[in-house]
This record gives C-alpha cells, sequence and structure tokens, in this order.
C-alpha cells in the first residue's frame, strides 16, 4: 500500500462517513478543526494577561494532561517569561529547529531555575514536540498541524526514508508533509471539495495541513490495524476504486499512448478538461510532469515555442534576450527524465552529493563576496544560483557583465572525474564545435570545488523511473494554432516524436547557446504527450487548417462518459436523470442536437445550493438553453419544452412541431 492508495481509501471513507464518522468506522476528527477553529491565533504573546490566555487554552486529545498542567504552571509563576519564550517560537524569521530548540532549552531553564522549587515531588517541564506542534497549530494552521510520534514513524516507514532523532523530528515530519503527501492530496480535487463542504457546514476553517494529519491518522489507527476478513473488504475496496478508475480512463489512456497528440471534444461542461488532468495522472503523472496552458487569441509563438523578451541591461538601458517558451521548457524537463531514468544509482548518488557541494561552494561564495580570477587576469564573482545557471559576474565587461554557467555541465564534469587541464577540455568533453564564454567560468568554478577542503557528502539515491509528460492545452482551438507552434508544426507529427535527427530550426536557432539541449534545432521526446480540449459548439476549429487537424487524432466526450463527477452528490442519482432527459430532449430540437447537450459540470453545482433543482435551472441551465436558441422560431416553445424534460413534466404544448423550431438564419 502506498501513499496515493491510502489518499484513495480515506477519500471512500470521507464519501461515506465524512470526518465526523462513527465510533464503528472511527473517523471522529471534526473536533480537531473545532478547537482550531476555535482558537485560531493563541496563544497570543500579545495578550493583556498571559497567564489567562493560557489558562484559556483547550488542548482536549491533544497532548498529556501532565503537560496541561506544566504550561499553566508556568503562565501562573513566570507569565512574563513565558511570554518572551512564545514570542520568539511563533518568529518565522527564525528557522523552525532553531526555534523548537530554543522554546525546549528554555521551557527546562525556566522550570529548574524558577518553579521547580515550588513543588515539594519531581517535576518536569513536560515540553516535547508534540506540545510545541499544538502551540503551532493554533497560531497558524495554515502552516503547522498536530504531531504524533506513531504517526511520524509509520509516515516514514511507508516513504521509506530514516527517522530523525528526537528533537528533529516534528521538522521532518513537516518536511515530509510538504513535499509528499500535501502535494498528493491536492491533485484529489472532488476530496478537497468534501472535506471543505463538511467544514463549511460546521463553521470551521480550512487547513491543508491538518487535512494532511487526518489523512495518516486514518492510515495509522485504522488501515494499518485491519487483519482478516476486515483487510480483504479494505483490499477488494482499493482494487475496485482503482479498476473503476482506470477502466473509466484506460481507452483514453491508450488512444493517447498510439496517437502521441489527443483532443477531447464535446458538450459544454462534459468535464472534458477535469478529464485531461485525471488522465495525465492515471498515466503517473504528477505535477512535475503536467503542463496547464489555455490558449487563447493573444496567445502567440513566443509564449509557447521561444522569443525575445526586454531585460534591463547593466547601464540602465532596455535589452533583449532570447526566452523558451512554455513548451520548450516543458520539453527540456521530459529530456532530463529520460537522460536520469537512465542512469544507476551510483551516479546519481555521486551527483547529489557533488550538488550538495556545489550549493555549499556558491553560499560560501555569495557570502564572502569571494573573487575568481579568469586565464585572462579579469576577476568574477558569484552573484546568484538562479534556475540550473550559476549567475557570475565580471565588471571588465560592461556589456554583458552577468555570465549563465550551467550548473548541470558543472556536475556532470564532478560526477565523471573528467580531467581538465586547459579551458578546451571543456568543449572536447561535450563535443562542442567551439568553445563558449561560460567554458571559462565553468573551467575555474569545478576546479576551485575539487580544492575544497571539505568532502561531499555522501547522499543515498534512489533510482529515476522513466515518466510521461503530459502537455494539456484547454481550448486550443481559441488560438490560432499554426501560428503559435509555428516551425513545431512538424515536430509534433507523431511520426517524428523522439528522433534527435529530425530536428526542427526555430525562429531564433542562430541565438540558442551551444550548451543548450536544442542547439542543433528542436525536437520532441518520446515521453512528451500533448492533450487538447475543445467545445464542439465553438465553430473557431474551422480556422485551424487540415494539415494542423491531421496530426491529431479528435475524440468525443459525452454527458454521459463523465456522469461519474456526479457521484459526489447527495443526489447523484437524481442528477443523473435528469440530465439524460434534457439532454435528449436537447438532441431532438434541429439547429441543436447532442453538440449543445448540457455537461456534468453544470450539476456539480448542486452540491453548492444543497441540492436545490430549481435553482439550478434559473441560474445556470435556462440562461445557458436561450443563449442557445437565441434567434430561433418559437423559443419559448422550445423552452417550454425543455423545461418540461427537466422537470419531468407533461408538455403543455404537446403540439408543437420540432421542424418547425429551426433557426431562422
Amino acid at each position: 500500500m502506498n501513499l496515493k492508495d491510502i489518499i484513495t481509501l480515506f477519500k471512500n471513507h470521507q464519501f461515506q462517513y465524512g470526518l465526523n464518522g462513527d465510533s464503528e468506522n472511527q473517523m471522529q476528527e471534526l473536533y480537531k478543526w473545532e478547537l482550531v477553529s476555535k482558537q485560531n491565533g493563541h496563544p497570543d504573546p500579545n495578550a493583556v494577561d498571559f497567564s489567562k490566555e493560557i489558562k484559556s487554552l483547550v488542548l482536549k486529545n491533544l497532548c498529556y494532561s501532565s503537560q496541561i498542567t506544566a504550561i499553566r504552571n508556568f503562565a501562573k509563576y513566570e507569565p512574563e517569561e513565558y511570554r518572551k519564550l512564545f514570542k520568539a517560537l511563533f518568529d518565522e524569521n527564525i528557522f523552525l529547529q532553531e526555534r523548537i530548540e530554543k522554546f525546549t532549552d528554555s521551557c527546562k531553564t525556566l522550570w529548574d531555575d524558577k518553579i521547580k522549587a515550588r513543588f515539594s515531588k519531581k517535576t518536569r517541564a513536560m515540553c516535547d514536540e508534540r506540545l510545541i506542534s499544538c502551540f503551532l497549530t493554533l497560531h497558524n494552521p495554515q502552516k503547522y498541524t498536530f504531531y504524533k510520534d506513531d504517526v511520524y514513524k509509520n509516515l516514514c516507514k511507508l516513504l521509506e526514508v530514516k527517522p530523525r532523532k528526537a528533537g528533529l523530528k516534528l521538522v521532518h515530519f513537516y518536511e515530509l508533509l510538504e513535499q509528499y503527501v500535501i502535494p498528493e492530496i491536492k491533485e484529489e480535487e472532488d476530496l478537497i471539495s468534501s472535506i471543505n463542504d463538511e467544514l463549511t457546514d460546521n463553521g470551521y476553517i480550512q487547513s491543508m495541513p491538518l487535512t494532511a494529519q487526518t489523512v495518516l491518522w486514518y492510515y495509522n489507527n485504522t488501515l494499518l490495524k485491519i487483519t482478516g476478513t476486515d483487510y480483504e473488504v479494505i483490499e477488494n475496496e482499493l482494487i475496485e476504486a482503482k479498476t473503476s478508475n482506470a477502466m473509466m480512463y484506460q481507452k483514453y489512456i491508450d488512444l493517447l499512448k498510439e496517437s502521441k497528440n489527443l483532443v477531447l471534444t464535446g458538450a459544454p461542461g462534459t468535464g472534458k478538461t477535469f478529464m485531461a488532468q485525471t488522465i495525465a495522472r492515471e498515466m503517473g503523472c504528477s505535477k512535475d510532469e503536467m503542463c496547464f496552458v489555455q490558449f487563447h487569441p493573444s496567445y502567440d509563438y513566443t509564449d509557447f515555442v521561444e522569443g525575445l523578451r526586454p531585460i534591463m541591461m547593466s547601464d540602465g538601458q532596455m535589452g533583449f534576450e532570447r526566452k523558451d517558451g512554455l513548451f520548450k521548457e516543458f520539453c527540456k524537463k521530459a529530456i532530463k527524465n529520460l537522460i536520469d531514468s537512465a542512469k544507476s544509482i551510483e551516479n546519481l548518488s555521486k551527483e547529489l552529493s557533488w550538488e550538495n557541494k556545489l550549493q555549499q561552494f556558491i553560499d560560501d561564495s555569495i557570502d564572502n563576496d569571494t573573487k575568481f580570477k579568469l586565464s585572462n587576469g579579469s576577476e568574477f564573482t558569484i552573484d546568484e544560483f538562479k534556475g540550473r545557471n550559476i549567475i557570475a559576474h565580471n565588471d571588465s565587461n560592461p556589456k554583458t557583465p552577468l555570465i549563465p554557467i550551467n550548473a548541470d555541465e558543472i556536475i556532470e564534469l564532478l560526477t565523471n572525474d573528467v580531467p581538465l587541464n586547459i579551458v578546451r577540455d571543456i568543449r572536447t568533453y561535450f563535443k562542442r564545435k567551439f568553445g563558449t564564454q561560460p567554458d571559462s567560468y565553468a573551467f575555474i568554478i569545478t576546479k576551485a570545488i575539487r580544492e575544497m577542503k571539505y568532502k561531499a557528502q555522501v547522499i543515498s539515491a534512489n533510482k529515476i523511473e522513466r515518466k510521461p509528460f503530459v502537455f494539456i492545452i484547454d481550448e486550443i482551438n481559441r488560438g490560432e494554432a499554426s501560428k503559435i507552434l509555428g516551425e513545431l508544426f512538424y515536430a509534433i507529427d507523431p511520426s517524428y516524436r523522439g528522433k534527435k535527427d529530425i530536428r526542427v530550426k526555430t525562429q531564433y536557432q542562430n541565438l540558442v547557446p551551444e550548451t543548450d539541449v536544442f542547439s542543433e534545432g528542436f525536437y520532441i521526446p518520446e515521453n512528451v504527450f500533448i492533450l487538447g480540449t475543445m467545445n464542439d459548439i465553438d465553430r473557431s476549429i474551422e480556422s485551424m487548417d487540415f494539415a494542423m487537424r491531421r496530426r491529431f487524432t479528435w475524440k468525443e466526450i459525452k454527458p454521459e462518459d463523465t456522469q461519474s463527477m456526479l457521484d459526489t452528490l447527495e443526489c447523484a442519482t437524481k442528477a443523473k436523470s435528469v440530465m439524460a432527459r434534457l439532454n435528449n430532449e436537447i438532441s431532438k430540437i434541429e439547429g441543436l442536437g447532442p453538440a449543445y447537450q448540457v455537461g456534468p459540470s453544470y450539476f456539480l453545482k448542486l452540491g453548492d445550493n444543497g441540492g436545490n433543482f430549481e435553482k439550478l435551472w434559473n441560474m445556470n441551465i435556462e440562461p445557458l438553453l436561450r443563449e442557445y436558441i437565441r434567434g430561433f422560431r418559437k423559443s419559448d416553445e422550445i423552452m417550454e419544452k425543455l423545461r418540461n424534460a427537466y422537470f419531468d413534466t407533461k408538455e403543455s404544448n404537446s403540439n408543437i412541431n420540432d421542424n418547425e423550431l429551426v433557426d431562422e438564419n
């Protein structure tokens, strides 16, 4: 069972029982939101009476009773000193680990020096990471959540990472949540919506860290404790959920993998955009392997492929430089994945170790304003580490004082222990025809790192999986595709995918540096897939020339294909029935037809309006349909027929002839 499986099972539980659950299903977690919502922003270090402020805290089930007694004694006997500790704890300008250590040590010192003597029996400050997490969460629930040691340990085991020692666990827990758990939960938009609806109904605040903690609590206290028949039930539930999802989207995934370029078409509201994102996730794409862009009339080549962008020069004058567009940057990420997935674990570990040492080198160089000397005698400093470029500063060249140096090339030189005697050795190693200005800087930096006194820390690495990269173009027909893609018109052809020997020279190819992966021309790697969406009723597809259209496979999405979107509604069965009746009637109207059917996205609004179908008709459905039939003869009669279908009422104008209800135009 992995993290995604756990979230899937939690989602099923949430839809069935909610956070309040019941005793049988052990899911009564709303009390945490209640406590946080009522005490958000507390304890307040600026409270007039800090002793009273601490005494008012309710920490039911969040920590030990002995800890509650201890903090009340702190506030009772040393309120002002205790106040200072909280001010330091909540100071976000200080690293969290430093704050935690200072708070823990200061509490012990304050207790031992000024409070302990008041009690005859042995007492302790009772301050640990669990209690500190309570303070942090109540004060700022948007950033922090509650900590339990067994939840943390099981999360480490699940992610196959080594737990930290006492005192370092809380920060590590927050790091794991931010890096792994929260991003996975955020992909489940229907789950987040369901949780937020329940919180809103109860008047509670929303907190993603607390949501993540609840999912892990569910795993820790439910999934890890199931045995025998119960385990078989939960396993079957997981298999059923996975199978259902896979069956729903597998045909689209297969079609995309085969065609490389796929456009989902259909009526408005059929959930094409949602489906596109879901298809990408079902293919195994994380957020890093997905990119979403919406075409529009102003979108152009410079946004998508590359172009000249204005920059401020060092002399204060405006200049221009070539910048990669969104799609080109995306393809570079995909190529890097292909390269990294072919590397051994040993090689990846070396790269990570040298990456760590490179970062140390850059930080030290910036902090100390270190000057490095080139072979021509000029000096340079390092300004910053921007993206994957080290930015060097050389005042001896006033026109171009900032020189970007490719950090990945330096790491490759270090990892492979490439001998460097002269600058030309870099050009030779990378098989470049000509040397570049950054080579001189890379030569000096690489040699300087090798001469560093401290050794590179050995960092363990995992094998990198080859991943698909899905580029989603929403409303693909709203932009002028031929103009936006430019020379990529040929590159996107499925038969050219991944062929390095068939490269396209882009508009600004002469400005592409030799160190760039596309220095010899652009190509789309084999692990990149293009997935577009468009509405059937938008006739702007006709502006897309046939040569462009034939490079895509077109697949119609009908409302019934995505009606499972409505399963989260309490009135799901009725919503599906109403949608089917309405769409059946729409398809009969000459001048409308299936392209004008109403998709399930419109019916999802029932979740926001309390299942009020009449309100949905008045506010959303009827205005949409009236827009469709504007200019039709007998439009009122048409609306009456559609209304009757929606509300399942007997037609009052059964003598109306459908053939008479046509567009005058």
